[in-house]
């Protein structure tokens, strides 16, 4: 699990993941309600509505799209808020956020298929797929990529060959991000001795995917998981010039002091006053982030858990799976976290990046999940459902 606070300050317009409407003008004063998914008997209306006071937005303000999941289907379901301020569309269940740091456990599963299949080894090291990692030795294995413990420097930590800033306004691919971390000769650390969080070993783990299967990483991931799995509204943006249908837009308020002092720390001049600030993803990295998704399709990848439809209960053993290194830390699972909650085993994650804010968390003992996604980077889409978790265990629910 992501510190918060960090996500807030520091990651809203580095493209570094740390590591969710209203109704038309005429009746803007209230929540959007999806159509398709008012609620259910899980929840009564008293509840719903206290859920939608704290989730409401102000007229003509970007938001959250929220789900409830209980036992395989929504309890709630609902957007609150605009997608797109440019034309006042609403977020809506169908609205695809691009998920930052939840991306990770879809690259922690691309890794448990070819594990499964028996290609490729937690224990295998590093260079036998990125020839450049041969330096660092056959120490650096698998493993410490997927469990944040390989040492590795993260490539915002250094300079752009271009002298230009990591952030969304100045292009830059995996491929840079991945050749700028391994420029040093020598590591941070020795591999597994320390737990440190770096997007960059979830770049690594799809270009060893790459590697393995031949295909491109968004060839392989619609192919083996989003496919299979009825997943027709996600993807992996490569290529940020594609269309993707109900894109939220992300926004920051035009007069926030930390917006105001990051962009003119990189020479972006915006003009003063209220409102909103658009912020738009350039920059087509992936792995540690990347992926665009619905709360629909997120319906889908929740059950799987339950249904073993993808790889059986093999597949849900490993992505469930710790591991325990010469640190201290060992709640990490593959791209996902474990904590206690109420009492109860809980799997979470949280991300940040500068079009978005979100939090996925699921007790698996409950077949019970909690999915928060904003297209304001500083919504604290975690705080949101941890007040929303609060309540639901006030309700005799959690």
């Amino acid at each position: 699990m992501l510190n918060r606070q960090k996500v807030l300050t520091s990651s809203f317009l580095l493209l570094v993941a740390t590591g969710l409407c209203l109704r038309p003008a005429a009746a803007q004063n209230g929540t959007r309600v999806s159509a398709e998914h008012r609620g259910s008997a899980w929840l009564n209306a008293s509840q719903q509505a206290e859920i939608d006071r704290l989730f409401i937005r102000p007229p003509a303000s970007p938001g959250y799209a929220l789900a409830v999941i209980k036992d395989g289907d929504f309890a709630l379901s609902r957007g609150y808020g605009l997608a797109n301020l440019d034309d006042g569309i609403p977020i809506t269940p169908e609205t695809s956020f691009h998920l930052a740091s939840l991306s990770k456990q879809f690259t922690g599963a691309a890794i448990a298929l070819l594990i499964l299949e028996h290609k490729i080894a937690l224990t295998d090291p590093v260079s036998k797929y990125i020839p450049e990692a041969a330096k660092y030795g056959d120490g650096l294995r698998i493993e410490h990529l997927v469990y944040m413990t390989s040492g590795l420097h993260e490539y915002t930590d250094l300079p752009r060959t271009s002298g230009d800033p990591w952030m969304t306004f100045y292009y830059f691919t995996r491929d840079e991000a991945i050749a700028t971390a391994l420029r040093p000769e020598h590591l941070e650390f020795s591999p597994g001795t320390h737990w440190a969080y770096r997007n960059i070993n979830y770049m690594l783990l799809t270009k060893i995917v790459e590697v393995v299967s031949g295909e491109t990483f968004s060839a392989f991931m619609k192919e083996r998981i989003f496919t299979p799995l009825g997943m027709s509204h996600t993807e992996i943006d490569d290529d940020t010039t594609e269309i993707i249908p109900h894109r939220a837009t992300g926004y920051a308020p035009r007069n926030d002091p930390r917006v105001i002092k990051e962009l003119a720390s990189v020479g972006v001049a915006i003009k003063p006053g209220d409102g909103w600030l658009r912020l738009v993803r350039v920059s087509p990295h992936f792995g540690g982030s990347g992926v665009f998704t619905t709360l629909n399709d997120l319906l889908a990848w929740d059950n799987n858990w339950y249904t073993q439809t993808l790889a059986g209960q093999e597949f849900t053993d490993l992505m469930n799976r710790r591991q325990k290194f010469q640190h201290d830390k060992d709640n990490d699972a593959f791209g996902l976290g474990w904590r206690s909650r109420y009492g109860h085993p809980m799997l979470d994650y949280s991300g940040g990046d500068t079009d978005t804010s979100t939090y996925m968390a699921r007790f698996p003992d409950m077949h019970f999940t909690v999915i928060c996604l904003s297209n304001m980077p500083l919504a604290d889409a975690e705080g949101k459902a941890d007040a929303l978790l609060d309540l639901l265990h006030t309700w005799g629910k959690l």
